[in-house]
């Protein structure tokens, strides 16, 4: 076999070099099977560990979706890749011989399992997929300038197979009640993905100290009959390691996100302006945790995102991907390399074509009871007096308030933004996002006016020159016909009527909230109930992480202590507020009041909360 024709054969590390007269008889075909049934071969028992884990069928709702088009969602490769494929198939739990991806394991952190089928024989969760990528297969074209200074380009796991993480994993939730599951397609996850990466990177760590973990590794990781050359993969094992435990700390936070939330912008800023750009003074502390939001009718509004601040889909997407393990150069020139990555344009764009189908899930009442509806009646009006003003809702035509024709002649649904001194809600996401500033390093050109720009400037700017350049980038490299490349252009048009300012929450339709718990952009409110109580009155903790419903305060329940729960907290044990985790706001006039006849605002009562709660049910 000659060295061009090894280049074209599949591999999975760049020390794994195949043995050519093996691979020969066998065929890429009949080896990729023998490889995955070798790797079944080592699955660990399920026993050990609180948590239980459950495979149960899940009810789908209507949503808009076949189930080829949910499948397609859990399983479209966005860019991101995490991990070697076959070091996360083959690597054990950091205090036993159970492997890492043991679904137990991966539930018990909230992750929704699948069952296996040849479309995922290692009975991966949804959300995580094998990333075939052979733009990183080979190291003179990989770039490092995301790694930390001093990592060797000859450590660098030489693989086009890696653990990619789709939208799916957070954007798709599982809710049980008294033995059903029902499953809601983007909707927000209840993962602690935050733990999830400091056991991982535990877990690498301790396959590199320990002999025997690192042996049988080595062992699992060399295939059937010692097909691949393992002779480099402690270096490769060791100096990852050191990167994926630099990005943890990197986005460690004083107090933990727990199940449900994560700071998604701070990991991305993080992701660009420190180790993108090489540049260790723009670090900041990743504090701002928030729920993630349900994506029906997302492509629709105006702005997304917490703080109303994304307008253009693509460019929104890709800055996802780049930080969230996708692999990214900003160093060096265009000639040289830099903007180049791994995200998918065209798998986003499909991405959103998707999202854009999605509705709103509808309470199922064969599942979680039947709609009072002369509740929800009264409830309507409470809604309209108190709520519409600032929540769109549709008119007697079926229509949200839109906002006029963009330069593409589409409208949009329009949403407000208020700020947190207004709503009251925590304002740590706004500020962080709205104060945070980086130096720019070699994309301060790519910022206007050019002979103008200051050593330090907002980071969403240089968030902004780094997706920009990335998507030029493909613009100018695909090969995509003229019609697809405009098609690409034309769907991702910035939508708004307006420039925005991010410096309030985004207040968007409710319909469906009701299968969004924790409520408030922090997940800071466990119910509805809880919602339309004065602030002073809702609890300041509760257990996060069970899929059990409460279909009465409308939420999961929050007494469950089990092998998936986490104690959410808005103060300290002495009292302290806890910086991003307020449960205030949102209280007070046509919040948690109305106006009586008077004229004076007055708390709800009771029964008008329940009969706002059984309206909320029934929006859609």
């Amino acid at each position: 076999m000659k060295d061009g024709d090894r280049k074209s054969l599949p591999r999975t590390t760049k020390a794994y070099t195949m043995k050519s007269d093996l691979l020969c008889k066998l065929g890429c075909t009949a080896f990729l099977l023998l490889f995955s049934a070798r790797c079944e071969e080592v699955k660990a028992d399920s026993a050990g560990g609180k948590f239980v884990y459950s495979e149960k069928t899940p009810k789908w709702l209507d949503q808009g979706w076949t189930r080829d088009e949910s499948a397609e969602f859990y399983l479209k490769n966005q860019g991101s890749e995490l991990i070697p494929f076959e070091w996360f198939i083959n690597l054990e739990q950091s205090d036993s011989e159970q492997l890492f991806r043991a679904p137990e394991s991966l539930e018990a952190l909230g992750f929704i399992p699948q069952p296996k089928s040849r479309e995922n024989p290692f009975e991966l969760p949804i959300g995580f997929i094998l990333d075939d990528n052979p733009d990183t297969v080979d190291i003179k074209n990989v770039t490092l300038s995301s790694f930390e200074p001093g990592y060797k380009k000859s450590d660098y796991p030489r693989t086009q197979r890696w653990l990619g993480l789709t939208c799916a994993s957070c954007h798709t939730a599982d809710i049980t009640y008294e033995g059903s599951v029902l499953r809601i397609d983007g909707g927000p996850a209840m993962v602690d993905h935050e733990s999830f990466l400091a056991r991982l990177t535990k877990a690498m760590r301790a396959t590199c100290e320990d002999p025997g973990k690192f042996e049988r590794f080595r062992q699992r990781n060399s295939g059937p009959d010692g097909l691949f050359d393992t002779t480099n993969l402690k270096e490769e094992l060791r100096s990852y390691t050191v990167h994926l435990e630099n990005l943890v700390e990197r986005n460690r936070a004083d107090h933990p996100y727990g199940f449900a939330r994560l700071d998604a912008f701070g990991a991305i800023l993080n992701e660009i302006t420190v180790a993108a750009l090489g540049i260790p003074e723009n670090h900041r502390m990743s504090d701002a945790p928030v729920s993630f939001p349900y994506l029906w009718y997302a492509p629709s509004l105006d702005y997304v995102q917490w703080n109303r601040s994304a307008e253009n889909p693509l460019g929104r997407n890709v800055g996802e991907v780049l930080g969230v393990y996708g692999h990214l150069q900003l160093q060096g020139t265009p000639e040289s390399g830099q903007f180049r990555s791994t995200a998918r344009m065209q798998n986003l764009d499909r991405l959103e074509k998707l999202i854009s189908m999605l509705k709103a899930p509808m309470w199922p009442q064969e599942t979680l009871g039947p709609i009072d509806q002369e509740k929800a009646m009264r409830g309507a009006k409470l809604y309209a007096q108190n709520c519409a003003g600032c929540h769109p809702t549709r008119d007697d035509k079926g229509q949200y308030p839109m906002t006029k024709p963009n330069q593409g002649g589409e409208k949009f649904i329009r949403t407000r933004s208020i700020r947190p001194e207004v709503i009251g809600t925590d304002p740590k996401m706004v500020t962080n996002f709205l104060n945070r500033q980086a130096y720019p390093g070699v994309l301060k050109k790519y910022l206007k006016p050019t002979d103008q720009v200051p050593d330090e400037v907002a980071a969403a700017l240089v968030l902004k020159a780094a997706v920009g350049g990335v998507i030029i980038r493909h613009l100018n490299e695909s090969r995509l016909d003229e019609e697809l490349a405009k098609g690409l252009v034309a769907n991702n048009v910035s939508k708004p009527e307006n420039p925005n300012t991010p410096d309030g929450y985004i207040a968007r339709p409710l319909h469906g909230i009701w299968a969004t718990a924790p409520f408030l952009h922090n997940g800071s409110v466990p119910n509805l109930y809880q919602m339309l109580l004065p602030e002073e009155r809702r609890i300041k903790s509760f257990l996060v992480g069970s899929r059990e419903f409460d279909p009465k305060n409308v939420g999961f329940v929050i007494n469950q202590s089990s092998g998936r729960s986490f104690k959410f907290e808005t103060e300290t044990v002495d009292g302290r507020p806890i910086a991003g985790n307020s449960n205030k706001g949102h209280s007070g006039p046509l919040h948690t009041q109305m106006q009586g006849d008077d004229g004076k605002f007055r708390d709800f009562s009771d029964a008008e909360r329940w009969d706002l709660i059984e309206y909320l049910k029934k929006l859609n």
